[in-house]
């Protein structure tokens, strides 16, 4: 809307100059015009009386006519009478004088007129049209068609002063209006270059100022978008911890019911055990002592499945509230157990347990899902054979667990990052990096902290800090 306002001024400023210039070409003709026109009467009483007389007073009173009704006619008329006016002085003189036409001067100014207002194509035309004109008249004289005035002697009036008074005023007239034609026209197109200069620099202001607005939109844009971004991860984790954890609740449910249904048959096979050693010690003393290494293999075999019915059961225990007093290496041994069929034959498991005694409270079945995932890592660390060593310490009223493992290790630069949800370095299929994650989380909920060193190639150490109180 500004650059519109802008250059509907500066088309109204070059309107303003097209008539400045056509009126002060009508005052600079009315007053040389009838100048040269007195002047030119002393060839009237010197040599009497000729058409030219009566043409050139109707021009200069046609200009001074017009030139006292400027304000009241158009630019346009008043271009067109200048035009016809140059064009009827021109091709008059010329038709008397010939190439002595001093008149002949103002045929330059016809482009300078007819261009402020006619199309291009139009004042080309106009000025040839003249020129041909100028040219015919000019071959006529040289047929001797056309001849001088019979009083006019070209020598002769060359030797008067006369006639150069005459060109000196025509040529003054032709160089004023040219003049200040392109006076008017330098001034005019500085200005609106200037102006133009001044738009561009306010546009280019403008043009930086709304950079700078899209540029900010677009960083608080990619700002939102970083946000969505980490958002959507947070609830694709949060979705995948919540299916993790709806996975090992379903699975406590399912190694209580288990651990259920096998208690069952164990109390018949501790109850048959005990029925068939009462029936020998009656009525077969003589076998008893030849079948004890078998009853007991039954009583050892059954006391086992009882220990991996027990250990299932503490495991299972998934309520949140829950805080019971624990017992850190119960814990560690159901773990073990969990384990044992994974680890045997290629596992060493070395155990150093503390013997002072200490009060720890926490949710036991949580803490057992924390002991389990890093004794899982521990073993899976370990390819072929090794050793996994299990140690407790009371320090400062703080219980120091110490898992250590002879396995593959971590990278050092992954090591940061071991906690992290869903992080793994293990083949797909073989987890997805959710173990070491809940198991931070569970030490943290106990108020406790978790460290890990590692070496690659050589092992990793985990160590866990839980507060504990001395009895």
């Amino acid at each position: 809307m500004q650059k519109s306002n802008v250059m509907k001024t500066k088309i109204h400023t070059v309107e303003e100059v097209k008539v400045q210039i056509i009126d002060t070409s009508l005052i600079v003709a009315s007053v040389i015009g009838t100048l040269a026109y007195a002047v030119s009467l002393y060839r009237l009483f010197k040599f009497g009386f000729h058409i030219s007389f009566v043409i050139n007073f109707f021009i200069i009173a046609s200009v001074v006519i017009i030139t006292l009704l400027r304000s009241r006619l158009s630019v346009l008329l008043k271009t067109y009478v200048i035009i016809a006016l140059i064009i009827l002085l021109s091709l008059a003189d010329a038709y008397n004088y010939g190439l002595f036409s001093v008149a002949r001067i103002y045929l330059i100014l016809i482009p300078f007129f007819s261009i402020l207002y006619l199309p291009l194509k139009r004042s080309l035309v106009v000025f040839i049209s003249t020129i041909v004109v100028f040219f015919l008249i000019g071959y006529l004289h040289h047929k001797e068609v056309l001849k001088f005035p019979d009083e006019y002697i070209p020598g002769l009036y060359m030797l008067e002063m006369y006639p150069w008074i005459i060109i000196v005023v025509h040529i003054s007239a032709v160089a004023v209006i040219i003049l200040f034609v392109i006076r008017k026209v330098i001034i005019t197109y500085s200005a609106l270059i200037s102006d133009l200069e001044l738009l561009v620099k306010d546009r280019t202001k403008n043009f930086e100022i709304a950079n700078q607005e899209l540029t900010l939109a677009n960083r608080e844009l990619f700002s939102q978008r970083e946000e969505l971004e980490t958002a959507l991860d947070s609830l694709q984790n949060a979705q995948k911890q919540l299916v993790q954890s709806e996975k090992m609740a379903s699975l406590g449910i399912l190694s209580s019911g288990i651990a259920h249904e096998i208690n069952n048959p164990l109390n018949f096979i501790y109850g048959g055990m005990l029925a068939l050693e009462n029936y020998m010690d009656e009525h077969l003393k003589d076998h008893h002592e030849k079948m004890r290494p078998m009853i007991e293999g039954v009583r050892e075999g059954a006391g086992r499945a009882a220990e991996i019915v027990q250990s299932l059961s503490r495991f299972s225990r998934q309520d949140d509230s829950s805080v019971t007093r624990c017992d850190i290496h119960t814990i560690i041994d159901n773990c073990l157990m969990i384990l044992n069929n994974q680890v045997k034959y290629r596992v060493e498991i070395r155990k150093d347990y503390t013997n002072e005694s200490y009060l720890l409270t926490g949710n036991e079945g949580k803490l057992h899902q924390a002991i389990l995932n890093i004794l899982i890592n521990a073993s899976q660390a370990i390819e072929e054979k090794g050793i996994i060593s299990v140690s407790t310490q009371i320090k400062h009223q703080q219980l120091f667990i110490k898992i250590s493992d002879t396995g593959c290790g971590v990278n050092p630069k992954d090591l940061p990052r071991i906690t992290d949800p869903f992080f793994t370095t293990k083949d797909p299929g073989q987890g997805i990096g959710l173990g070491l994650s809940i198991a931070y989380n569970i030490v943290h909920d106990h108020s406790g902290t978790i460290e890990f060193e590692s070496t690659l190639g050589k092992g990793t150490n985990v160590t866990i800090m839980l507060p504990v109180e001395k009895e």
